[in-house]
């Protein structure tokens, strides 16, 4: 027979003393993992890349620059979530932004070149 526990005067369990005996564990499933949000950090390093081919095509380097200018936004905001702790790459938004920034003033120095000749 196994020890029933602490009883109050009528027998009855103690209200903060669990209903299981210790050691068992109820049958509910675990809590999920909270999601990681990633995707805005690789959103940042695609758009990244894609506005530093678009600045190397020189007829297309007006839209390179703000293709740049919306990959420095989300590779920003990649780096906010990393530093939050809700992501969990944060080198990823870091190269982001530093290939951003190039493809921006790689854009600026093509669009002067272009615009003077």
């Amino acid at each position: 027979m196994a020890y029933p526990g602490p009883q109050d005067q009528d027998g009855q369990p103690y209200p903060h003393q669990p209903s299981q005996p210790y050691g068992q564990h109820s049958h509910q499933p675990p809590l999920p993992a909270p999601a990681m949000r990633n995707w805005a950090g690789v959103v940042g390093l695609c758009l990244g890349i894609l506005a530093l081919l678009l600045d190397v095509t020189i007829g297309l380097a007006r839209v390179g620059i703000w293709v740049s200018y919306v990959a420095i936004f989300m590779s920003g905001f990649g780096m906010a979530k990393a530093r939050v702790g809700t992501a969990t790459n944060r080198t990823l938004p870091i190269v982001a932004m530093l290939l951003s920034a190039t493809a921006s003033a790689l854009a600026i120095v093509v669009q002067s070149i272009w615009h003077s000749v």
